[in-house]
């Protein structure tokens, strides 16, 4: 045996030199094997607590749901009469849909309506802050010709039809034939506003 393995063989019967060997062993599994496992399992537990926080929070709503869709429907029933009225374009154009609304109500009364045409929109006051969604009054001008009767019969009508319709203006010239009037008249119509900006200034 030479004399470097003597001295090997000799130190690892050394006490104080196993000692510290057996130290450095139990520290290098402690670094590489137990530590990374106690940080995986303290991970592992914190996303488990986590999913459990979600789960009560998911088990609590759902049986929450029944009173929430029970809110929502009435919040949509309450909405939907207003929804329904506001003025929509037909074809891109409002005073399409107004012809539309309102040509059934003039023939019945025999009013001949000649003409139908957009006027600048009237912003509402707002809140501040201003809602994300917005409403205006959408002007509509008509010129139509007809007697009195039927002038006034097609107003009193479309007011108690529509009665979220306003007459904003009205103007009567008199014809020679008192059966043939020609009337200028402006209906007003809730509708939605085309962006954020109607607070400082329509746009058309």
């Amino acid at each position: 045996m030479s004399a470097d393995a003597a001295k090997t063989a000799a130190g690892f019967k050394d006490p104080v030199f196993l000692s510290a060997l057996i130290l450095v062993g139990a520290a290098l599994i402690y670094l590489f094997a137990v530590q990374p496992a106690q940080m995986s399992i303290e991970k592992s537990r914190r996303e488990l607590a986590g999913l459990s926080d979600q789960q009560r929070v998911m088990e609590r709503d759902l049986k929450d749901s029944p009173r929430v869709k029970g809110m929502l429907a009435e919040i949509d029933a309450a909405r939907k009469p207003y929804v329904d009225v506001l003025l929509t374009p037909l074809l891109e154009s409002f005073a399409m849909r107004a012809k539309s609304l309102l040509d059934p109500i003039a023939a019945d009364v025999g009013l001949a309506i000649v003409d139908y045409s957009e006027q600048p929109v009237r912003a509402l006051p707002l809140p501040n802050p201003p809602p994300v969604q917005l409403h205006v009054r959408r002007p509509i001008r008509i010129v139509c010709r007809g007697s009195y009767a039927e002038i006034a019969s097609f107003i009193l009508r479309v007011e108690k039809l529509m009665p979220h319709v306003a007459l904003q203006s009205f103007q009567i010239k008199a014809q020679r034939d008192p059966e043939v009037q020609s009337a200028e008249m402006v209906f007003e119509w809730p509708a939605k506003g085309e962006t954020p900006q109607l607070a400082g200034g329509a746009k058309k």
